[in-house]
């Protein structure tokens, strides 16, 4: 049975009489497209920097901003556009993404310089920001809670289907014609994508706050910028470097100065405006992050995430350079990962529709920490069929954990504010990433990788693997006691009430 939108949702006013039941059952398809989009993007210009480096007579780092501009675009635009879908509407913010990912595709295949490229790969990040944002507050929206978790389910899907098609489809149309054409493809797809969001998405509520907190969005923008950059250029200038130091120090100014904004007396009259007139609230309400269970969930989305990059990142190189597997390969066995987590993120979530989130966070939690201290025991003589396995538990440890937490922390934010919480998800998975790929990079910046460099190289993967699953542990014991202290306050509750 497919996931159908919940027919007393206000956002299906108007939406049953012009669609059949068919079209109905594209709308979470419609919604996950542009997890499928964003992760495509990314990992087909990873294999074309080579080929745009020789068409603008670049060299291979400069060309490099091509991939870093659009994350960094996105990163940091999440949080406002997750604001402005709860202000203007998700599905507008929504649908508005994909029409400008389109347009942004369509001028990088046209671009005549590597200055428009970049230029132009920002539009396209600005636009994948938009719909990245609110797919998860759109889903919560239109689909009831009892396949909240089968539906959220689907994203993760997307993005590990986009991951893995997008170096092997960029390869391909690169050997046969160009990398513009990956640019084409990326436009037509996101041009059929708009047309059926624009036809199938239901229209959603707007929450009553028309205004934007500009100076604490620029605050907030401010700090994931000083981080984000600082996390992608610390590997290669250096962590001490005065660039690095300055960005951090930029990030802890900027948090600093937000955190000192949004609890600034001066929004308590706005808050109460607000409810009458729409009048501006902060950019983030310090109420929002108080919730044990939400600050939880975020905290494990960041965990999970930086572990699971470390290792795809980690892993091809101690394949090809400690055991001398080929190219092709190596391919084959990380593969093992985004197959795992096709198979088991809408299994987990739609579980987690029934048997609660607790069960199976935890499980992936364990599989993914006794992945991760296996993988702590890495040598020559390790079997590489124990690492397919791995790498199997890993991906599917990732499916079990991603979609119950994601329905976990969505079920816990009101709706008023489930843009900007949508937002912050998807910004958490993008630093997790990115911590990963820093501690990856540390790693290979600072230890001689060859067989030459013996156990030297080798206690370099076993300490990042090792901290991994210690930092996955802590969070483990975190969400079983955020869950014992919720039974508790339940049990509490039911006696206080008999009484």
């Amino acid at each position: 049975m497919g996931i159908q939108p919940k027919s007393g949702s206000p956002a299906l006013i108007g939406y049953r009489e012009t669609t059949g039941k068919h079209a109905r059952f594209l709308v979470p398809y419609i919604i996950c497209l542009g997890a499928f989009l964003s992760n495509l993007s990314a990992g087909m210009f990873n294999i074309a920097l080579v080929d745009i480096a020789a068409d603008f007579g670049t060299g291979i780092g400069p060309t490099q901003w091509v991939i870093t501009v659009y994350l960094l675009v996105i990163t940091v635009c999440l949080p406002v556009m997750g604001k402005l879908g709860d202000s203007l509407g998700k599905r507008k913010i929504h649908n508005a993404g994909y029409f400008i990912f389109m347009l942004g595709a369509f001028c990088c295949a046209w671009a005549p310089s590597f200055g428009l490229l970049v230029v132009f790969r920002m539009v396209q990040g600005l636009g994948a920001s938009m719909y990245q944002a609110t797919n998860m507050a759109l889903i919560v929206s239109v689909f009831p809670n009892h396949q909240r978790g089968k539906a959220l389910g689907l994203i993760s899907t997307f993005v590990a289907g986009g991951s893995m098609a997008g170096p092997s489809l960029g390869g391909l149309l690169i050997e046969w014609f160009s990398w513009r054409l990956n640019f084409w493809l990326l436009a037509t797809v996101a041009a059929v994508a708009w047309l059926l969001a624009q036809r199938l998405i239901p229209r959603d509520g707007q929450s009553g706050h028309a205004g934007l907190d500009l100076t604490g969005a620029a605050l907030f923008a401010a700090a994931v910028t000083g981080l984000v950059t600082a996390l992608s250029i610390g590997s290669r200038w250096g962590w001490t470097s005065p660039a690095t130091l300055l960005l951090l120090l930029l990030f802890c100014a900027g948090m600093t100065a937000f955190a000192l904004w949004c609890r600034s007396p001066r929004w308590g009259d706005a808050e109460e405006r607000a409810g009458k007139s729409g009048d501006r609230t902060p950019f983030i309400k310090p109420e929002l992050l108080r919730d044990p269970g939400s600050n939880t969930g975020i905290m494990i989305t960041i965990a999970s995430y930086m572990s699971a990059f470390a290792v795809q990142l980690l892993l091809p190189v101690f394949l090809r350079t400690q055991l001398g597997v080929s190219p092709a390969g190596t391919g084959l066995i990380m593969m093992g990962y985004p197959l795992a987590l096709i198979l088991s993120a809408p299994l987990s979530g739609s579980r987690s529709d029934k048997n609660g989130p607790l069960p199976w966070m935890a499980g992936g939690m364990t599989v993914m920490a006794a992945s991760l201290a296996a993988l702590g025991f890495l040598s020559p003589s390790f079997p590489p069929a124990a690492i397919v396995v791995l790498i199997v538990l890993m991906g599917a440890a990732m499916g079990m954990i991603s979609s119950p937490n994601n329905s976990l922390v969505m079920s816990r934010t009101p709706p008023s504010h489930m843009g900007l919480i949508s937002s912050l998800l998807a910004l958490s998975r993008n630093l997790g990433m990115m911590f990963g790929t820093a501690a990856a990079g540390a790693l290979l910046s600072n230890q001689a990788l060859s067989k030459a460099a013996g156990q030297a190289g080798l206690s370099g993967y076993r300490t990042v693997f090792t901290l991994c699953s210690l930092l996955v542990i802590m969070f483990l014991l975190l969400l079983l006691f955020f869950f014992r202290q919720a039974r508790r306050k339940r049990t509490a509750d039911s006696s206080s009430i008999g009484l």
